[in-house]
């Protein structure tokens, strides 16, 4: 099949009006109606049939015909569409794309991360591909908080084994430092802890580089031991401003003192 100008798999949903005079042969299975004005009302998909009227050539499409529905029976099934149904999860979407071909190169690294991170790392059995729960972290999460160090910082350009294991290392750190607190709040899967110790990650990694010269489970443990002083209860909500407050809170406890010796003047 060409699917290189694209197709319109939803179908039309009408309700017949009595004009219509929708008549159905159970012998062929054959539905058929009057062509009249007015005969046919659109319960749902009036935006295609109107690309399919502005269409330059023609198109096949399913069709959905109720018949003997009364106004009110109308205005119910169009409330019902237009409020229950659900569109395809964008981690779903995400999942499947490999299959057709359409990701992006940040993206093929971005799923190879996180299937290995998934088989092998402290969030191992709480990464979820194609769907959102609480107490996971969600493909759709993962790709968003981990796009910053595909674009820059210092695991960019290194190959997809090597920024695994130094991601490993890093929620390796984390796991042990969280468990260590004995706080059930305390936790790498909670969605707005790990979006915030991922966007202090490019900044974390090279302080570690140039302090230990490594990006050892170690080096992340001994460097990272504050953020144990963390108030986890603070972090109630789900929204970009908790995260905002748990970057910040996480910087002010890993901000590194500089003294000032009396022999640099």
């Amino acid at each position: 099949m060409d699917l290189v100008n694209g197709v319109i798999p939803s179908s039309l949903i009408l309700s017949a009006q009595d004009n219509a005079k929708v008549r159905f042969d159970e012998k062929t299975n054959k539905l058929s109606f009057e062509v009249v004005k007015d005969s046919m009302l659109v319960i749902d998909g009036q935006h295609r049939l109107y690309g399919l009227y502005e269409a330059e050539k023609d198109y096949e499409i399913p069709v959905s015909i109720f018949s003997n529905l009364n106004t009110r029976s109308e205005v119910k099934l169009f409330i019902d569409i237009n409020t229950t149904q659900k569109g395809v999860p964008t981690a779903l979407i995400l999942d499947i794309k490999g299959q057709a071909g359409t990701e992006t190169k940040i993206e093929e690294r971005q799923r190879i991360l996180f299937d290995q991170l998934n088989k092998d790392s402290a969030l191992a059995g709480y990464l979820l591909p194609n769907e959102s729960k609480a107490g996971k972290i969600s493909r759709t999460v993962f790709n968003a908080a981990t796009q910053s160090l595909f674009e820059g910082g210092p695991v960019a350009d290194l190959s997809d084994e090597a920024i695994y294991r130094t991601i490993k290392n890093y929620y390796e750190a984390i796991d042990v430092l969280f468990k260590k607190t004995e706080n059930p709040n305390a936790r790498l899967s909670k969605t707005v802890l790990f979006k915030a110790i991922m966007a202090i990650f490019n900044e974390i990694c090279e302080k570690c580089l140039i302090k230990y010269k490594n990006v050892k489970t170690e080096s992340f443990m001994d460097y990272l031991y504050p953020i144990m002083q963390l108030n986890f209860e603070e972090y109630t909500g789900t929204n970009n401003a908790t995260v905002s407050k748990i970057v910040s809170d996480l910087r002010n406890l890993l901000k590194e003192k500089v003294e000032i010796d009396e022999g640099m003047f």
